[in-house]
């Protein structure tokens, strides 16, 4: 008998570090950026054509796919933001740009 996984995916999302004045020499740091690995079981559609979503400059952009089933106390995700996809748990995955957000009451979606 097979079971259906709502949250057959894992979400990672990539993390930038500003950079800085050293403070005794003077010289700038270098700010990094590293990912952090399968924060979120989720599910991922595709759009199925070309939907549109506002992004916050007021323009409207196409999407590909649908990111949901994201826990409703995951973090906010801004425009623009990296995220990667492992498909079912497998992988480098796949790397996205998000283009819109919303929490619902018992999930988060993500347009990508």
């Amino acid at each position: 008998m097979a079971v259906l996984d709502f949250a057959a995916h894992s979400l990672s999302y990539q993390t930038i570090t500003h950079g800085y004045e050293d403070p005794e020499t003077g010289d700038y740091i270098k700010g990094q950026s590293f990912w952090v690995e399968n924060a979120y079981k989720c599910d991922i559609v595709p759009a199925g054509k070309a939907n549109q979503i506002a992004i916050p400059d007021g323009k409207v952009q196409t999407y590909s796919y649908t990111v949901y089933n994201l826990p409703q106390d995951c973090r906010e995700f801004q425009y623009g933001e990296k995220i990667r996809i492992n498909f079912f748990g497998k992988g480098n995955g796949k790397i996205f740009t998000v283009l819109g957000f919303h929490r619902y009451q018992h999930q988060c979606k993500i347009w990508i």
